[in-house]
């Protein structure tokens, strides 16, 4: 498949070199030259210069023969006029756009049903809330994707030396949870990635992804060392469009919640907006303003400001005032590794999130969900089996699934809840979670069921 990227940011190069280890051809446009210099040496995909919300760049970028275009530039305005012109003007078949105002979305509705083809709208900023919501529900996890309608989370913990965890050979979580599919999913150790066949061992200092029923989470905390947490209190700092969705999200959940912000016309906008939020005032990397508005008392400090550095300082100085749990907005692909050894325990990724919710609109096949986990090297997919598929066409031993893709559940009839084995056989209409390694993830379209198209 042909593919043009608009945007050469974090999320359109990430793209751009995920899908080009898939197999694609990609031509990747940005208008900012010194941007182009550097993802022409970075990047084995065509780069060329230039707006890619004009016809006549597009043109230049081979869109006549695409079979997708994504818009990811940091203007709504540029990636919503790229997509209208994809296709309405040469009718791209698929198209992928980010908007982070919801303002848009009507205006998105209206392209959509007007023009044949498909069209995916990804907003990054409302999947961020939903993964902090998420995170609030596991005490210790640095990581959290929710899936099977809830029933199923990925959550990932650092182990520690105390766990009841460390030393435990994957052999025996069966052990553990005979009756539910409660499996390890993932390991990164020392900066690599295992997604784990055979025998391993968990070790002091893994970041462990489990994958848990949800009944067995209080069993996988109590294990881990993590322990059920009240949620009493949360203190969100930055009055953007993130912290006051999420403000609004936790007031609807009964929690006691404060929301800080340096602006003063930003904070009366957000008490006016809120109900029952405490609005304060003031900077979250001032020490004086977080013990005096009790920090060491606030179950879980979560830094979502426009300034990512600012987001890093604030959730360790709440650490080292007494903050239980705190979370930083934190783009920067560098600091994944440093979750935990610095303190913070999670770092929430717009941009990993923004690339799960393209890859779920790119990836052949009945896709429900695509998770990028920390640093972008594993995936986690919820997929729906389709008849005559490769997936559905013998015993999971013998569909030759290559080494690096794991299925770690499946749910059959909306009810039960699995984990298959080598001699299961998946049916038309299951819903599965996989776990691949980026490396591998280019090979699930030959099982999913769905031919590529041309172009």
């Amino acid at each position: 498949m042909f593919v043009v990227i608009v945007g050469g940011g974090l999320v359109g190069a990430s793209l751009a070199g995920k899908l080009s280890a898939d197999g694609c051809d990609v031509t990747l446009v940005e208008r900012d030259p010194s941007k182009v210099r550097s993802l022409t040496e970075e990047l084995d995909v065509q780069v060329i210069e230039g707006n890619g919300a004009t016809a006549p760049v597009l043109r230049r970028a081979g869109i006549a023969k695409a079979g997708l275009l994504v818009a990811t530039a940091d203007s709504d305005e540029c990636n919503m006029v790229a997509g209208m012109l994809a296709t309405a003007e040469f009718n791209v078949p698929r198209v992928v756009v980010r908007l982070r105002d919801p303002g848009h979305a009507e205006g998105f509705a209206v392209m959509d049903r007007l023009h044949e083809g498909e069209h995916v709208r990804v907003n990054p900023e409302e999947a961020t809330v939903d993964r902090i919501a998420s995170l609030l529900e596991v005490p210790g996890s640095a990581d959290v994707v929710s899936l099977l309608d809830g029933r199923l989370l990925v959550a990932g913990f650092r182990i520690t030396a105390e766990s009841d965890f460390n030393g435990l050979m994957l052999s025996s979580m069966r052990l553990l949870f005979p009756a539910t599919p409660t499996l390890v999913a993932a390991i990164q150790r020392n900066g690599q990635w295992i997604v784990p066949h055979g025998e391993e061992e968990i070790r002091a200092g893994d970041l462990v992804y489990f994958a848990i029923a949800r009944p067995e989470l209080d069993g996988i905390l109590t294990l881990v060392g993590a322990g059920r947490a009240e949620k009493t209190h949360v203190m969100i700092a930055g009055a953007g469009r993130v912290g006051l969705a999420l403000a609004h999200r936790l007031e609807r959940r009964g929690l006691k919640v404060s929301l800080l912000e340096e602006s003063a016309a930003m904070a009366r906008r957000a008490a006016e907006e809120l109900e029952s939020t405490l609005v304060i005032t003031g900077q979250a990397t001032d020490h004086t303003v977080l013990e005096e508005e009790d920090i060491d008392r606030v179950s879980t400090f979560v830094a979502v400001t426009g300034d990512h550095e600012d987001n890093l300082v604030a959730s360790l100085l709440a650490k080292r005032l007494g903050a239980k749990r705190a979370f930083a907005l934190v783009d920067n692909p560098e600091l994944a590794n440093l979750i935990g050894e610095i303190g913070i325990d999670a770092v929430i990724s717009p941009r990993l999130l923004a690339i799960g919710l393209a890859l779920q609109a790119i990836r052949r096949g009945r896709v429900r969900s695509v998770s990028a986990l920390l640093e972008d090297k594993v995936e986690v997919l919820e997929v729906e089996a389709v008849e005559g598929s490769k997936l559905t066409s013998a015993p999971l031993a013998k569909v030759g699934l290559p080494r690096g893709i794991l299925v770690v559940a499946l749910c059959r009839g909306g009810q039960e809840l699995l984990v298959p084995g080598g001699e299961d056989q998946v049916a038309a209409g299951d819903h599965l979670v996989l776990v691949t390694t980026t490396q591998a993830a280019g090979s699930l379209d030959q099982f999913l069921g769905v031919a590529r198209r041309r172009g």
